[in-house]
């Protein structure tokens, strides 16, 4: 996810990411998840939301979506996991209403990924570390509820890596258009 080297020296693929967001909103996201599910409307929601989000976050649009598609890779917005996790985000139920979010509804998209969000960037802000972040959203600190829970953050990594890959193509691939 850092940097690339190209003719000029090093880019930073955070900050062109911020770029792209920031030219073209939520429509490089939407047009990911459209070739995940049929549904346009939902991938355009999802999209303004994680872009809304991450900015609120000051957070990278890319690992918001890595997390949501790590949680719920077929993007269905009333999944409840065994553990009681809610939605796309798979937020547990006792985190509804303790954020400012627009709705407590964890089954409602922009809600959920609004507390999903909030959730993670208070792992962030009390760890000050991406990895154990991410372990603590999936539950794997001292005991672990899934399988595996400590290849989470290299999932999540490798989600938000392709985002943030697709973004910077959607890029490339719309600069003769607008330029």
């Amino acid at each position: 996810m850092g940097k690339s080297a190209g003719a000029e020296g090093a880019v930073d693929s955070a900050a062109l990411e911020y770029a792209v967001v920031s030219r073209y909103a939520s429509a490089p996201l939407a047009s990911f998840l459209g070739r995940r599910t049929k549904d346009a409307e939902m991938a355009d929601r999802i999209a303004r939301a994680i872009v809304k989000e991450s900015e609120r976050m000051e957070m990278s649009p890319s690992l918001l979506m890595g997390v949501l598609l790590t949680e719920n890779p077929r993007l269905e917005a009333g999944t409840v996991s065994s553990q009681g996790a809610i939605g796309l985000m798979q937020v547990m139920h006792f985190h509804a209403g303790e954020f400012d979010c627009e709705s407590d509804d964890l089954l409602q998209v922009e809600s959920n990924i609004c507390h999903g969000a909030h959730v993670f960037r208070s792992y962030l802000s009390r760890t000050g570390d991406v990895q154990r972040a991410l372990l603590r959203y999936n539950g794997c600190v001292a005991s672990s509820n899934t399988p595996d829970c400590h290849r989470y953050p290299a999932k999540v990594m490798r989600a938000a890596h392709q985002v943030r890959r697709q973004l910077l193509l959607y890029q490339a691939s719309h600069i003769d258009e607008n330029d």
